[in-house]
């Protein structure tokens, strides 16, 4: 019995960290997924968190100097599909929202509930999130 093949990584790079270019990121990751066999359901989770971690990028790591850019890299292993998002800027604290129940704040729960494991890092050089989704198997 042959093994099915694994699909090709997707790979974007220097991405403007702008709404129009990150919406048709969204669109280009949803077909890769798609393509690499993930089921409807399944794949909108894979995109919403990843859409959510583009957007705080646009929101957080640039700090009003230019769009800056951010990376995305997908790929489906054996045990999971991972997607990694970078970008190249410098973390800085969302200004409080005054009014008495805010809209913002919730990005990380809201990835962090979409996917199985999220992990995000920040340093001098910029921020990773790493999200994973399980792989269902057959029985």
């Amino acid at each position: 019995m042959r093994r099915a093949r694994m699909p090709e990584p997707f790979q974007s790079h220097g991405v403007q960290a702008v709404p129009q270019a990150l919406r048709r990121l969204r669109h280009d990751l949803m077909a890769w997924v798609l393509g690499a066999g993930v089921d409807e359901a399944r794949a909108q989770d894979i995109v919403l968190a990843s859409y959510e971690a583009l957007a705080n990028v646009a929101d957080h790591a640039y700090d009003g100097a230019g769009s800056g850019v951010v990376d995305l890299d997908a790929a489906v292993h054996p045990d999971r599909i991972e997607v990694v998002i970078t970008d190249h800027g410098r973390w800085r604290m969302p200004v409080p929202d005054p009014r008495p129940v805010s809209v913002r704040g919730r990005g990380l729960l809201l990835l962090r509930a979409s996917a199985d494991r999220a992990d995000i890092t920040s340093g001098d050089e910029g921020t990773v999130v790493t999200l994973a989704w399980d792989r269902l198997r057959a029985s």
